[in-house]
């Protein structure tokens, strides 16, 4: 079967997205203030892992810090899921088990999508029906229960989390109404509760960001406060293109504030990033945002049927990839471009994060982290170029008097518009001979490519 990867720009308000969107200003890297040992919270993503187990070498797991995955079944080849038959949801249910069992092999959490199993993939036949059609909830409790069951007997349950149901908000993936939609949700709820107290709940899984004027939102947290159903893992995407994290968690606060729930539990942006802001660029300024928020971010996924359980969300390609050659089960996997991002990410970057602050536009990112022996700090924009530069404050903290001059590594992580090309690793650029001043510093970055990310590395003054 052949690979295929959605653009998705048709679902973007084309005038608020500019080919070669310019950059400028400084982001801002504070070393007097830490902000709690580095997680890799941005390093999951949905779907993405082959049904064979080990058939992508650990490597790529590991060294990315991989800690988050989601998956259900969606598009698996010659099934409809529960909704067509039962032979269905088992072929689904054995691919969402295998995929659990890859991401607890290295430490992570799992999310299951029950939409999945049921058939709701995105684009299902018109006539097929949905949970609680015309009153009959029967189906679905019947599902439950057996999803239950099965978890249960195959040691399911450990570092779980139970996504009720799939961007609800979207008639692509529930064409029901928002009433039918949070009696779904309920029921679900305190049956899990009963059953299974011990799986996390998520939720609720929007395909947009928190908003005053969003009557999802609005109606979702004044019924869950009622209900007595609020979710220990709040969700929601951030796959349009535009937008940003900071505002997001703003108004997400202001919402919790106005419902009178108090905030509790983690963020999960469980799907982050459209198909073209997957390049290293985009990657350092998601990973940017999401440690800033102290959020987990899973990577979305624009693959097709089959390819959809591979190559781990675009970060890994092989042989044949995008090609009438495709094979899902061969092997041969290599890095793209991006994958290095995550790479530099997941295994150079430990220590404490430092407090950051984007530029004033937030289309220039910035994640700095404060190791045993250096600062490493990554830049990238939101597929923009220009001039703008890094701004580091507070370096007296770090014995960086006026005066010092330090040597500044610079890395290049080349980005290109070929996702499933070989990636090479990043490219050394010309050492920089710099002077602190006042406590500060600045790197500047002259951004021609605006796929492209950036390391800086400085030797600790201590």
């Amino acid at each position: 079967m052949g690979t295929e990867y959605l653009q998705s720009l048709e679902v973007l308000p084309t005038e608020d997205r500019k080919p070669n969107p310019s950059v400028s200003g400084s982001a801002v890297v504070f070393l007097d203030q830490q902000t709690g040992e580095t997680q890799q919270l941005a390093s999951g993503w949905i779907y993405g892992i082959p049904d064979s187990p080990d058939q992508i070498p650990d490597k790529f797991y590991t060294e990315v810090g991989f800690r988050y995955g989601r998956g259900g079944g969606s598009q698996l080849p010659d099934t409809r899921g529960w909704y067509r038959s039962k032979a269905d949801y088992d072929a689904r249910f054995q691919s969402t088990l295998s995929n659990y069992r890859t991401t607890r092999k290295y430490g992570g959490n799992f999310i299951c999508l029950p939409s999945a199993l049921w058939g709701a993939d995105g684009g299902q036949p018109p006539d097929a029906p949905y949970p609680g059609d015309d009153g009959d909830w029967s189906s679905w409790d019947e599902l439950l229960a057996t999803w239950i069951k099965d978890a249960k007997a195959n040691d399911m349950l450990e570092g779980l989390v139970f996504d009720i149901w799939n961007e609800p908000d979207l008639k692509f993936f529930w064409n029901r109404s928002r009433e039918q939609w949070l009696q779904l949700w309920s029921r679900s709820y305190h049956v899990l509760r009963r059953e299974v107290p011990g799986v996390r709940i998520s939720g609720p899984c929007f395909s947009t960001a928190p908003e005053a004027d969003n009557e999802w939102w609005q109606e979702y947290l004044a019924f869950v406060k009622t209900d007595n159903s609020i979710p220990d893992e709040w969700s929601w995407h951030m796959e349009q293109g535009y937008g940003n994290l900071t505002d997001g968690m703003a108004s997400f606060r202001k919402l919790l504030d106005q419902h009178s729930i108090p905030e509790s539990g983690v963020v999960n942006i469980n799907e982050y990033a459209i198909w073209a802001e997957q390049v290293p660029s985009g990657a350092v300024w998601f990973i940017s945002q999401l440690e800033r928020e102290n959020a987990i971010g899973l990577r979305g996924n624009w693959a097709m049927a089959g390819a959809l359980h591979d190559f781990l969300a675009g970060l890994v390609s092989k042989p044949g990839a995008g090609t009438k050659d495709y094979s899902i089960t061969a092997g041969g996997y290599f890095p793209t471009a991006e994958y290095h991002v995550y790479k530099y990410y997941g295994s150079e970057m430990k220590g404490q994060r430092l407090k950051t602050a984007a530029n004033a536009t937030t289309d220039g990112e910035v994640f700095a982290v404060k190791g045993s022996n250096k600062l490493r700090i990554l830049a990238g924009t939101r597929n923009a170029k220009g001039d703008w530069a890094i701004d580091l404050k507070g370096g007296e903290t770090l014995g960086y008097t006026d005066g010092t001059e330090v040597e500044v590594r610079v890395l290049e992580f080349i980005g290109t518009d070929d996702h499933l090309a070989e990636g090479d690793g990043p490219k050394n650029l010309q050492s920089r001979r710099l002077k602190w001043q006042g406590g500060q510093l600045r790197l500047e970055i002259h951004q021609e490519n605006p796929l492209s990310a950036y390391a800086f590395e400085i030797a600790l003054n201590e």
